[in-house]
């Protein structure tokens, strides 16, 4: 086969075409198909904001990963009759995207008054949340913080919280920033109980690159410390006692109970008063020969009692006199005469 003059370069052509044409469908290429997701479940040990070790439990954490930022919905347990889920929603912003080719940045918003209650009402609908007027902050700075009344005993809390340095002296230095909410409710509980969630939460995370820090710079050392003329005491920060003293052993003796029952007084019948006894003499009766408050007949005073006469004529009435036993007599045997012995 004879080649036509010019048909070498036509095919020298064709295969350069084919070349740039595969190297352009390799460059097109992705990487190998990745497992990791946007959005999975992780290990409670893999929370950004660890909750205190008095509680609440971790029960699942849900992270999503954005280009700029790492999102996690960490769910806490919950013993509340009120509806929707004790949670703390923590976004954590200045990390690198895993896939360069991926466009879902997560849009930062500051804290304002409408965006905070708006954030209550979807957290917990149909619940009259009152804003705390007071300035509190915990170990990472200030917080706010709101109360209301769920069903039946229960007690919620909704606190927000946004971590951001305001002394950034370069475009490339302390930036970063950590947005958390709080949104829990629990039955009998107390507000000092609900608040100790906001003031002992530890992050657990941080960012790999030079120059994020949203806590901004350290604090300058107690310059008093090991200097002298300062001296510091063992005080406790609060006006707690650094040892709790435990309270004296009180021993309860218990004593056989009785049972007093009431009686109710009878009333006693009122006897009739009684004559004092007539005293009868003993002696013979003499009738008296005075009729001055003396009965004759009888021998009785004016007032009723015996009355005797005296050898001497006078009349002593029986309460004034002495009665003198007679002597024991007896008949003699040699006549009618009676001898006393």
């Amino acid at each position: 086969m004879t080649l036509q003059p010019g048909w070498s370069g036509r095919r020298a052509a064709i295969t350069a075409s084919i070349g740039f044409a595969a190297l352009s469908l390799t460059g097109c290429a992705g990487k190998p198909i990745q497992s990791e997701a946007f959005i999975k479940s992780v290990p409670p040990e893999q929370a950004i904001v660890m909750p205190p070790p008095g509680g609440p439990a971790v029960v699942n954490i849900i992270e999503r990963r954005f280009n700029n930022a790492i999102s996690q919905d960490i769910h806490l347990a919950t013993n509340a009759s009120t509806p929707g889920q004790n949670m703390l929603k923590v976004q954590l912003f200045g990390t690198e995207s895993a896939y360069s080719q991926a466009d879902n940045s997560l849009g930062m918003s500051s804290i304002t008054e409408g965006r905070i209650s708006s954030e209550m009402r979807q957290s917990l609908p149909r619940v009259a949340m009152a804003k705390s007027q007071f300035y509190v902050q915990n170990a990472y700075g200030p917080f706010g913080y709101a109360f209301g009344r769920g069903r039946g005993s229960d007690l919620c809390l909704y606190a927000w919280q946004q971590i951001r340095t305001r002394d950034q002296g370069t475009p490339f230095a302390n930036y970063g920033v950590i947005q958390i909410r709080l949104r829990t409710c629990e039955a009998n509980a107390t507000e000092a109980k609900l608040l100790s969630v906001m003031y002992n939460f530890t992050i657990n995370a941080s960012v790999d690159a030079l120059g994020w820090n949203p806590y901004g710079a350290n604090r300058e050392f107690n310059s008093a410390v090991g200097t002298t003329g300062a001296p510091i005491y063992p005080r406790p920060a609060s006006s707690e006692p650094m040892v709790q003293t435990l309270p004296q052993r009180q021993t309860t003796s218990y004593a056989p109970r009785v049972q007093v029952r009431r009686v109710q007084p009878v009333a006693q019948p009122v006897a009739a008063p009684v004559a004092p006894p007539q005293l009868e003499p003993r002696g013979p009766r003499v009738p008296s020969p005075f009729g001055n408050g003396y009965s004759s007949a009888t021998g009785r005073s004016s007032d009723g009692y015996a009355a005797t006469t005296t050898p001497n004529g006078a009349t002593v009435p029986a309460t004034q006199r002495v009665a003198v036993p007679s002597p024991s007599c007896s008949m003699a045997t040699d006549g009618a005469d009676v001898v006393c012995r």
